[in-house]
């Protein structure tokens, strides 16, 4: 077996759309151990800038010279509760929500702010406001918390993360009318990287899956 490869993911990445057989197909792919960093994603790119990491995979691109940045795949952040909700969602719905919303520093904080300011809505649009650190915070938080039809708690997340809740109608999602939220994921390595090849090889597996 080759060298262990050192794979970074964001939160959202790494613990909810990439285990299982992604990664178990990048190790027998590479013939390689695959150790997996999970950090946010200003920590991955320093990693990666660092040569800690081979390869790095964030959704939210803080560009560098030094690194390259290649598009993976398109990921849509929807409003979801434990509740079904209106669908769309209009400003006077949302105002009767209740937000589970990410940190101020969270990069999916600043794309939902700036989303947010191009509909003239801001977090003050909702009845009240609850701080979490990531999206699987949010999506336990939801999980838990008491139906209420009149408030009820909703969050805003990737709807990759929640695909099995919304199969198993564990989770309902809604779209804020006629304006849908989509972001890019990223690969991110050095380009100055001595294995190229290597990942080359995980960014073709990874590109070649969507």
């Amino acid at each position: 077996m080759n060298k262990s490869f050192n794979l970074g993911t964001s939160p959202t990445i790494g613990t909810h759309i990439l285990p299982g057989d992604p990664l178990i197909n990048i190790s027998e792919r590479l013939n390689s151990k695959i150790k997996l960093t999970i950090a946010t994603c200003d920590k991955i790119i320093e990693g990666v800038k660092k040569k800690e990491l081979d390869l790095g995979l964030i959704e939210s691109p803080i560009f560098d010279d030094a690194l390259v940045y290649k598009e993976w795949m398109e990921d849509e952040l929807v409003v979801c509760s434990k509740i079904p909700l209106q669908e769309p969602l209009g400003e006077d719905e949302l105002s009767h929500c209740k937000l589970l919303c990410r940190n101020v520093n969270s990069p999916t904080r600043v794309f939902i702010t700036h989303f947010f300011e191009e509909l003239g809505l801001s977090y003050e649009t909702f009845d009240s406001l609850f701080e979490i650190d990531n999206a699987t915070s949010a999506i336990q938080g939801i999980k838990w918390s008491k139906p209420n039809s009149e408030h009820p708690t909703v969050t805003i997340v990737s709807q990759l993360a929640i695909e099995d809740e919304l199969d198993k109608e564990v989770l309902f999602q809604s779209r804020i009318e006629n304006k849908p939220m989509y972001r890019k994921f990223y690969l991110i390595y050095d380009k100055d990287a001595k294995d190229y090849s290597y990942v080359e090889d995980v960014i073709k597996y990874l590109q070649e899956g969507q």
